[in-house]
């Protein structure tokens, strides 16, 4: 079974998979356009939370962003009485409508929003502290990480947050992240159809952890979804955001199916589920890396669980799915 991990350079263990939390926040907007995966159970979502940490998953990613704050409610609600056993990460940046649960791509990294939006992350989760606080914005200017970094800094040494990282997909500002910061993750996509060696490259070297969403391509890799699926428009996979990368209308694309039919049978060996393979990859494919699959329901959480058990895909398979995405860019 795979034991826990290091978060970055810092002293906190976590479960080398982890709960991703977008979804339990049920439905919310983006500018107009859906960003949630639609309606949810808060209790089914409370029962998984607790389940996880029965299961020795005790790492939880979310956002003041997803559900505009309920995301954060729930999860706080799942551990009352039990925040010791929990690694809060959550997130900043996002401005947002709590009341019409609304999410603006305008976005607040002033120093006074920052210290305003943990304040206010900390009261939803009730707790005092958040093991890990991270800027949900990707794409800030170069010249603005300093700010950034001296507000956690200052953070940090007041004891309100623990760790620090930043939730980007663009490796060069990772690179200046790292080098320029004491921060301890990197949370940025990473999953079969989605390699991404300069980002590994650059936690690997500056001892970051490698936080990964969208593991499960948005759960395309749970092998739930076929050529005649079509998901609801309240759903975020429907929702025709330029990046979401699997889905278009709410069907998954076909160049990722015809893939997914190349590599299921080595992803479902050893008696791994799909889900179980994909994350298999994902922790063959670094020490780094922590998988933060979105999870709902109780039996999610137990498949996740299960993953742990089987581990990495072995050498020879990563290689052998290496060979076939070869062969199809030739």
């Amino acid at each position: 079974m795979l034991q826990k991990k290091k978060l970055g350079k810092s002293n906190i263990e976590v479960s080398a998979v982890g709960f991703g939390c977008w979804a339990i926040g049920g439905p919310f907007w983006l500018d107009g356009k859906p960003d949630g995966w639609g309606e949810v159970d808060d209790d089914e979502s409370v029962r998984a939370i607790r389940r996880s940490l029965e299961l020795g998953i005790n790492l939880f990613d979310t956002a003041d962003a997803y559900g505009t704050g309920h995301s954060e409610e729930v999860l706080g609600r799942a551990l009352k009485g039990r925040r010791n056993e929990a690694v809060i990460a959550t997130k900043f940046g996002y401005t947002y409508n709590e009341e019409e649960r609304q999410v603006y791509t305008r976005y607040d990294v002033s120093p006074a929003y920052i210290r305003k939006a943990c304040e206010a992350s900390m009261k939803r989760l009730g707790t005092d502290y958040i093991d890990l606080y991270q800027l949900h914005v990707g794409s800030i200017p170069i010249d603005s990480i300093d700010s950034v970094v001296d507000s956690l800094d200052r953070l940090k040494r007041e004891g309100w947050i623990r760790a620090y990282g930043w939730s980007t997909d663009d490796s060069v500002r990772a690179e200046a992240f790292a080098a320029r910061s004491a921060g301890d993750a990197i949370q940025h996509p990473l999953n079969i159809f989605h390699d991404h060696p300069s980002m590994i490259g650059t936690c690997e070297r500056h001892s970051l952890s490698s936080i990964n969403n969208s593991p499960l391509a948005m759960g395309l890799l749970s092998g739930k979804f076929n050529r005649s699926t079509t998901l609801p428009q309240d759903d975020v996979r429907g929702s025709n955001h330029d990046w979401v990368l699997y889905f278009k209308d709410g069907k998954p694309k076909e160049s990722y199916l015809k893939t997914l039919d190349a590599v299921r049978e080595i992803l479902t060996s050893d008696g791994r589920s799909m889900v179980q393979g994909a994350l298999g990859w994902i922790w063959g494919r670094s020490g780094c890396t922590i998988p933060i699959p979105g999870l709902k329901t109780v039996k999610q959480v137990e498949e996740a669980a299960q993953a742990l058990h089987y581990g990495p895909l072995r050498p020879e398979q990563m290689k052998e799915i290496e060979g076939l995405f070869a062969q199809a860019d030739a």
